[in-house]
């Protein structure tokens, strides 16, 4: 064997895979740059949205002794020594109910578990006290449904506070009677499953079918796609069909719906094997014999009902409708199949977090989750496999409207493509790094390109998550300090490649003088929209709660001891001028490059308000989008940055601000008169009222009234 054959031909085949640098980015950095956009989000579904407490219902709770204690001294909740933390016994709420009552009943206690009205039933037998002084065993039964998660995982925290109140009481007795360690435990827990056959069948299948189908539907849109748009370039035929009367829209539906048939065919195929498959199984394992796991198997491996089945496909539709638009505008920048194949793994890597996250136990279907893409559909798709009709046809409109507009959203995406041509037919394009870099300086613009505008947010979000992984990493504590180094991450991105890749950066940050009415227009919609921001913060948050932890932070952070001024100026003033430089500045110019300057605003505040998911709270996504529209909108009409400076640090500002002017208000005896709550700074109904038509006209004028441009907008 000649190696010089080898290598030489080794070297050839290495640079052809280098040669694309489209390519070279969807197969090296995006992944790279996607990682932290991973972690970042995942982190911030699980730290946003808590596990709620739980209801559980005790049936008899007057018979418990004394000591040991098994509830709190107020009786709502279980004794918090029972537990590793405080925290873990806050997640059970306990509701007593005597046993002379309807709970006393043994089908009132399943139905409720079984509706959902409490996660676990424990009843307490009226004779305890008595068995207890005979030295008898206990039984206490709880009742629990094992194929809802939370009712399971309420049931295992049951099971391990009374391990550890059983232990109390082996103690107590062993001392009385001076008796040695290993004295017979008193207590046994009788676990009462309220879940039938068929719903054990479910949960089976509910974890296996929803990750398939969701799976098999990407897969079956994918490469019918990439065949349908680069492989005709490839043929030769892409040009013909383009010069054919049909319009690049009708073309793109014709295609669209060819890749939707195939997507819902390959994932209604895999219903039915997996289900056929299944009832094959448990006809096997029912055929051993007559015996309890026997009969238990064959229900677990039984497949879905025949009306479950049939919501199935009738959802899979939007969801492969969804898949096959995002599928035919990815397959329509590729230029060969080879690169086709290419977009596979950053559509994979942004899929499948989506998907596993429904796998996670104590996750269920709420207002939130249905709007997520992919994780809406996946959790409906569960509850319809498990029985469970009545979540399922409560959350089915909100799942299928978002998922239908999405998919609509993706297909005017991927017409756009089939109307650039200089997208369908893009030449090869030989990557060299000095080249490059040197075209990036010769060739620059005044402006930014939406593509550098989006670069740009993943390199503020990748830098940002990296630099609080180090920070934690080394120990640091998190510190007006570190918010500050953070922030100053957020400017130097923009600020670098406004000067690196544009030939007017101020222009491009916006950075020149306005007229005064902006900044007076601003200070006025600060003010006017306070009250409404903290109704709509006190709505998000009763929805999806903040920790105590995180609430503790918060609170350590806007009042703690490094006094009022520093906190403004990092807290409020550090990330107006930051974050406006960011995405009023930069993003917000490459946006509007070849879009409408609406989008360019709604896109631009979408990305600012997924900035305050990744790096803040989840719960500030509503309304730091929603701010976002109206900066965006000021930045635009003042051509300045500075205006939305003042509004982004004066809405900061009150919430830092709000222990001083709520003493103040007091002081003078009006603060009744103005806040509901002034320690959370809720505002009386009528304030929030006239906040709303003060902002909404304000922001009316704007639009309308002070237009420089007619066609700007």
């Amino acid at each position: 064997m000649n190696w010089s054959n080898v290598l030489l031909i080794f070297r050839r085949e290495g640079m052809d895979q280098l040669r694309d640098r489209r390519t070279l980015f969807m197969v090296v950095f995006f992944p790279i740059l996607l990682y932290p956009l991973i972690g970042a989000g995942v982190l911030q579904f699980a730290a946003a949205l808590q596990e709620k407490p739980r209801r559980v219902v005790i049936v008899g709770a007057e018979h418990l002794p004394a000591e040991p204690p098994l509830l709190d001294a107020e009786g709502t909740g279980f004794n918090p020594a029972l537990f590793d933390s405080p925290a873990e016994a806050g997640r059970l709420e306990v509701e007593r109910q005597p046993d002379d009552g309807p709970w006393g009943r043994p089908d009132r206690r399943e139905q409720a578990v079984r509706g959902g009205e409490a996660s676990a039933v424990m009843v307490i037998p009226a004779d305890l006290p008595e068995q207890f002084r005979a030295k008898d065993d206990v039984a206490i039964p709880i009742h629990y449904k094992s194929v809802d998660e939370t009712s399971q995982i309420t049931y295992l925290r049951l099971r391990e506070a009374l391990d550890r109140w059983k232990t109390g009481i082996v103690e107590e007795r062993r001392k009385q009677d001076h008796l040695p360690a290993g004295y017979a435990q008193p207590i046994e827990v009788r676990a009462l499953d309220a879940a039938t056959a068929q719903e054990v069948g479910g949960n089976v299948w509910g974890r296996i079918f929803p990750f398939l189908l969701v799976l098999m539907s990407l897969t079956g849109a994918f490469y019918p796609a990439v065949d349908l748009c680069a492989g005709e370039k490839e043929r030769g035929t892409m040009e013909t069909l383009l010069i054919s009367p049909a319009g690049r829209a009708e073309i793109v539906m014709g295609k669209f719906l060819a890749v939707l048939v195939a997507s819902v065919t390959t994932a209604v195929l895999n219903l039915v094997s997996m289900g056929l498959t299944g009832l094959q199984m448990a006809q096997r394992a029912s055929g051993f014999g007559g015996a309890d796991p026997a009969r238990q198997a064959a229900a677990a491996l039984a497949p879905p009902t025949l009306q479950s089945a049939l919501w199935m496909i009738v959802l899979l539709i939007p969801l492969a409708a969804f898949f096959s638009a995002i599928c035919l505008a990815l397959a329509a920048m590729a230029r060969s199949m080879k690169e086709g194949q290419y977009y596979m793994t950053p559509l994979y890597l942004i899929c499948l977090p989506l998907i596993f996250l429904t796998m996670a136990p104590g996750i269920e279907l709420n207002p939130f989750y249905s709007i997520v893409p992919v994780t809406g559909v996946a959790l409906l798709l569960r509850a319809l496999i498990v029985g469970d009709y009545a979540t399922a046809f409560r959350y089915f409109p909100l799942v299928l409207i978002p998922t239908l507009v999405y998919a609509w959203l993706a297909l005017r995406w991927a017409v756009e493509q089939f109307q650039d041509e200089e997208v369908l037919f893009r030449e090869s394009e030989r990557f060299n790094l000095v080249q490059w870099l040197r075209s990036l300086v010769r060739d620059r613009g005044p402006r930014p390109t939406s593509t550098q505008a989006v670069l740009a947010f993943a390199l503020i979000i990748s830098a940002s998550w990296l630099f609080a992984q180090s920070t934690m990493a080394m120990g640091m504590e998190t510190g007006l300090g570190a918010v500050a180094a953070g922030q100053s991450l957020i400017l130097l991105v923009p600020m670098g490649m406004a000067f690196l890749l544009t030939t007017d950066p101020l222009g491009t940050l916006r950075l020149r003088r306005a007229h005064a009415r902006y900044f007076g227009l601003a200070a006025a919609m600060a003010v006017a929209f306070n009250p409404v921001a903290a109704e709509l913060s006190r709505l998000v948050q009763w929805t999806f709660p903040i920790s105590d932890a995180t609430r503790e932070l918060l609170q350590s952070l806007m009042f703690g001891e490094s006094g009022i001024a520093p906190t403004l100026l990092v807290l409020a003033l550090l990330p107006a001028i930051c974050e406006e430089a960011a995405f009023r500045g930069f993003i917000l110019s490459g946006l509007q490059s070849g879009r409408r300057t609406r989008s360019a605003i709604v896109l631009s505040a979408l990305l600012f308000g997924f900035l305050h998911v990744f790096l803040s709270l989840f719960q500030q996504l509503f309304n730091a989008t929603l701010l976002g529209v109206f900066l965006g909108l000021l930045a635009i009409r003042s051509r300045s940055l500075w205006p939305g400076v003042l509004f982004h640090a004066l809405n900061n500002g009150f919430a830092i601000g709000l222990g001083a002017w709520a003493g103040w208000l007091g002081r003078v005896g009006v603060v009744d008169l103005v806040y509901l709550n002034a320690e959370e700074g809720l505002y009386h109904r009528p304030w929030v009222a006239v906040g709303a038509v003060a902002s909404a006209a304000l922001f009316a004028y704007l639009w309308k009234v002070d237009r420089p441009d007619a066609g700007e907008a």
